[in-house]
């Protein structure tokens, strides 16, 4: 059902960079994402369906399939009836706010759906004491943050869980080594992709004398030190300072402002009390393994909310939903085992029932997404900037509507010789005179842009609209 409603065009905004990047093997936007890119050049290039663009966005269905399959296999380890892990499965993927974030492209996804493995696994090796899931535990791990280093957060969560039992000191060691050396592998793209692209000079923007490091191709222009640590760590934008304000009151009513309300909408008629009841039952049945999860369900959440640049902290909330899930499921199995022991199939069925009723809300909830599905307002941005400007000419325009221009540019090679500059109207000012003695100039703005020394005229209606930079 999530690929039969994933979107089947290029979006706006991250969205349309990811879709660009993954295909052309460029450097996407803080914080880099090299696993990412990889592994979305590998699937958009292998699967020979759809278009480029509902193929990434077929893999954040996929990731979330393969998140609820683990929170399935995790309730089972927990000895969760089969009926009921299953259902734990299907209420964290059907829930709205999920759901919805596996119809685009997007990093989290994937990133939550490695990293959570990497939990599960931890969880076993403490159930099980299995060495191989502790070195698998590992590996996982720092595959996860290959993908998207904010998978951290989840993963400091593992440590704890991992802490339940002493852990044998050379298979932690070599899988450490090996965790180790796949991320700095994997980080070594960035820098390296970076000093090909401007060899080879493969980003349009560099025949413009503008210095490396724009968007899409080059980001950032991580073949630099400086480059590279603020693509990574995102410096620019004060991450670390979010991150020692996680635990204070702020954050966490942040936390509860933005997530409260879609958890409740999402998980209706008290079943977040019996979340919170079934997360109760592991606790006391293995401290550290519930402290664990619910570190991993917290943490990135009280990060996304209360890191003050962040436009969408809704995509830090994926663990929110996977424990309460689990909780559920565990709830919902420690009752039946309680009050159903003369007829037990009779109060599995019922309880079943109960929750089942709850995925079909959701269900319900969802079907919203396949109207939107075939959205196609980013696409015809492209199509009307192609009608209205000439081959050859510079097109300026502000990271939402770049994003969508250079998936029609670099992916569908729909501009022609059209080179695509993310940037605001006016920060290229002085360069403009001389760019219009061999290109036409344009910019896409939402109304009129504000040129001192320029003239503008409208080229093209619709919103945003499109302009011609004239000389004054």
């Amino acid at each position: 059902m999530l690929l039969a409603s994933v979107r089947t065009s290029v979006g706006f905004w991250d969205t349309g960079d990811l879709q660009t990047v993954a295909w052309i093997a460029g450097i996407p936007y803080p914080t880099g994402f090299p696993g990412y890119v990889l592994i979305g050049w590998a699937w958009t290039h292998a699967l020979p369906v759809a278009s480029v663009a509902a193929r990434l966005n077929a893999l954040s269905a996929v990731s979330l399939c393969a998140a609820a399959a683990t929170i399935t296999a995790l309730a089972l380890l927990l000895d969760v009836s089969p009926p009921l892990a299953v259902l734990a499965g299907w209420t964290f993927v059907f829930a709205r706010e999920v759901w919805w974030r596996g119809t685009y492209a997007d990093v989290h996804p994937l990133g939550f759906a490695v990293a959570f493995a990497a939990l599960a696994l931890a969880v076993r090796w403490v159930w099980r004491a299995e060495t191989r899931a502790l070195t698998a535990a590992i590996i996982v791990a720092g595959a996860a943050v290959a993908i998207d280093n904010t998978t951290v957060l989840l993963l400091l969560g593992g440590i704890v869980v991992v802490a339940a039992r002493r852990p044998p000191l050379e298979p932690v060691v070599n899988a450490l080594s090996i965790a180790g050396v796949l991320i700095v592998l994997t980080y070594a793209y960035l820098p390296l992709r970076s000093a090909y692209v401007t060899s080879h000079r493969l980003d349009p923007t560099l025949t413009l004398g503008v210095p490396p490091g724009r968007p899409f191709w080059d980001d950032h222009h991580p073949a630099t030190r400086d480059g590279f640590r603020a693509l990574v760590a995102g410096t620019e934008w004060g991450p670390s300072e979010s991150l020692v304000r996680v635990a204070t009151p702020h954050a966490i009513g942040a936390t509860l402002d933005r997530f409260g309300p879609l958890l409740r909408a999402d998980m209706p008629q008290g079943l977040l009390f019996v979340a919170a009841v079934g997360i109760g039952f592991l606790l006391a049945q293995s401290p550290l393994v519930g402290i664990g999860l619910l570190v991993a369900a917290l943490l990135p959440a009280l990060f996304g909310a209360s890191y003050p640049v962040e436009a969408d902290p809704g995509r830090y909330g994926f663990g929110l939903y996977a424990v309460a899930a689990l909780g559920i499921a565990l709830a919902a199995d420690r009752t039946v085992r309680a009050f159903g022991r003369e007829r037990p199939a009779v109060a599995l069925t019922v309880v079943c029932g109960l929750l089942g009723l709850a995925v079909v809300h959701d269900v319900a909830r969802g079907r919203a997404f396949f109207d939107t599905r075939g959205d196609t307002r980013a696409s015809a941005l492209g199509a009307r900037v192609a009608d209205a400007t000439r081959d050859g000419a510079v097109v300026v325009a502000v990271w939402d509507w770049a994003t969508p221009l250079a998936y029609k540019a670099y992916v569908e090679r729909g501009l022609g010789r059209r080179i695509i500059l993310c940037a605001l109207p006016e920060d290229y000012l002085d360069e403009y005179a001389a760019w219009m003695r061999g290109h036409q100039v344009a910019i896409v703005s939402d109304g009129e842009p504000d040129l001192p020394g320029y003239r503008t005229r409208a080229l093209s209606g619709g919103t945003p609209q499109v302009y011609e930079v004239l000389p004054p």
